[in-house]
Formats: structure tokens, sequence, C-alpha cells
């Protein structure tokens, strides 16, 4: 079993009471692993999976791709679930990262871009047009790091990473 830190990116029915989990990792990168009997009433690993939330997650190959068999919840960002504009920004995020990166591929500085931004959205209070700024100075990080453009100078996420906040809600000195 291979043991990771993971943000769920999004959850896809498969099946009675499976479910394709896709998230991305801190060692592994975007990975999509079946959860097998988590839509049951009873699973163990139901509450812990929940799109957003930063999980303990441990992996196993199976021989139709990864199996997800363990999965502790870390942060369940509730000052981000309980805004609305911070609710919005998060799944807009989750799904560029879902978009723009291909699974297997291993990045860490794509791991650190993303659990600092949830870390900004959670911590910071935000007027609209501030939030607006936010998606897009995360949108510039993440179009310059795939390549695609400059980020410019004067980066919105970079203070906290480098104060150690993200080791506060990671366990990780990223």
């Amino acid at each position: 079993m291979h043991t990771t830190e993971g943000i769920i990116l999004s959850k896809t029915p498969s099946g009675e009471a499976d479910e394709l989990v896709t998230m991305y990792t801190c060692a592994y990168g975007k990975v999509r692993a079946l959860v097998q009997g988590v839509k049951k009433e009873e699973a163990k690993l139901r509450g812990h999976l929940e799109v957003l939330s930063l999980c303990t997650i441990g992996l196993v190959a199976g021989k139709n791709g990864e199996r997800l068999v363990y999965a502790e919840l870390k942060n369940f960002w509730s000052r981000i679930r309980t805004h609305a504009g911070k609710h919005y920004a998060a799944h807009y995020m989750v799904r560029r990262m879902d978009n723009a990166c291909f699974p297997g591929e291993r990045d860490e500085r794509m791991w650190t871009l993303l659990t600092a931004a949830f870390i900004i959205l959670e911590e910071q209070d935000f007027t609209t047009r501030e939030l607006q700024d936010f998606l897009l100075g995360f949108e510039k990080q993440l179009v310059a790091h795939l390549g695609y453009g400059d980020a410019g100078i004067g980066s919105t996420l970079g203070p906290l990473v480098a104060q150690g906040t993200l080791a506060r809600y990671t366990g990780s000195g990223a």
C-alpha cells in the first residue's frame, strides 16, 4: 500500500456502490482510483472522501488500475464550504487542476500551488473583487507553471508558503 496526502478533485459513480475518485496527491500527482463500496451506508471511507477535502489516502495497484483502500480526513476546509464565493473559487480551482493535469505526472509545485491556494481561501476574508483577483492570480500561476505564460511579479500565493502556513495544514514542509 502506498500512502500520501491528496485533495479530492471529483467523484464519479461507478456501478451500484462504487465511485471513481480523482485526486491531486503530493507523491503521485493526479490519481484516479476506484473506491469499492463507498456508497453503502456502513462504508468506512464514506465521510472521508468529499470533494475539496484534504485527506491522507492509501492506494494499492489492482488489475484494472489504482484502488483506494484507506482514507483519513485531514482538513474539511469549513470556512471555504460556508462561504458561497470561496466555495465557488475552490471548485473552480479543482476543475482547472483536473483539466490541466494528466494522471501519474507528479509535480510538487502544482501540489504546493493547490494546497497554498486552499490555505489562503480558508484563512483570509475576501471582498468579491479580491476573490476575483485571487482566482486570476491562481490561473496565471497555473498557466505559467504549465509553460503557457508568465505569472508576473508578486505572487499572491508565495508569502503564505514561505511563512510555513502550508506545513501547518498539510504536515509537510513544502
